[in-house]
């Protein structure tokens, strides 16, 4: 199969649209690159620094992110910018795969069961935001639970049926939204800080652990109630 037969073939596979919103990603990655090796260079203080907002933000999410680049001085324009940029990009890079190519790179070892979790998660929350139609998907975004992040909120908005530009819009005003929210909260939580001094660090972690207990159990019942409702469509099958 030559090269042209092989391109003509991947575009059928995505669809028109797939393959606009992909460039469209490669473009902006290329773009925003640039722009920080720039800044880096000329600015070295703090933008050379900008890797590690980029790893932080991949491992913990925005909030993350978001935090370092506080204690780093990042001016808040730019984590307003680059926290927003850095999801938006991964979402128009992955979106034609995960919306498209589904079955295929779930069966990759290394990253199959991530994009299998986030298929799942949006399926799980499918019946609770298609009433809500574009202002639930921005809030299913916008709120700082786990498995709600853009990628997921692509797939759903995919599952819900809704308009491709209708998706990416609701997913770029409920991020927009999420980061400029957690910048105003580190900025109190340092200004409470000040006046706590030392306890501070222990009612963060509280917080923390209490979010995480909470979502682990909802996890649980979740699971659970999967379980009793295969095991009753199983008992239907045999009887």
């Amino acid at each position: 199969m030559t090269a042209n037969q092989q391109k003509k073939e991947r575009v059928k596979a995505f669809g028109p649209w797939l393959v606009v919103i992909e460039r469209t990603g490669q473009i902006c990655l290329s773009v925003w690159v640039a722009v920080l090796v720039v800044l880096g260079v000329v600015w070295p203080e703090p933008y050379a620094g900008t890797w590690q907002l980029v790893l932080r933000q991949i491992a913990l999410g925005r909030a993350g992110s978001i935090s370092i680049g506080l204690e780093q001085e990042f001016s808040k324009v730019f984590l307003l910018l680059q926290c927003s940029l850095q999801d938006v990009i991964i979402l128009l890079l992955l979106y034609p795969l995960l919306v498209a190519s589904y079955r295929r790179v779930v069966e990759i070892r290394i990253v199959g069961p991530a994009i299998h979790n986030i298929r799942a998660s949006a399926e799980r929350h499918k019946s609770k935001i298609e009433p809500y139609g574009a202002i639930g998907l921005a809030a299913f975004v916008f709120f700082p639970f786990w498995s709600t992040g853009v990628l997921a909120g692509g797939v759903l908005g995919y599952l819900l049926g809704m308009r491709t530009w209708v998706t990416f819009t609701s997913l770029i005003v409920g991020n927009f939204l999420a980061v400029a929210c957690w910048i105003f909260f580190f900025e109190k939580l340092s200004e409470m800080s000040e006046t706590l001094g030392s306890q501070m660090p222990l009612i963060v972690f509280l917080i923390v652990l209490f979010a995480a207990i909470v979502q682990q159990i909802r996890r649980l019942r979740q699971r659970y109630l999967e379980q009793i409702a295969n095991n009753g469509r199983n008992g239907n099958g045999e009887e």
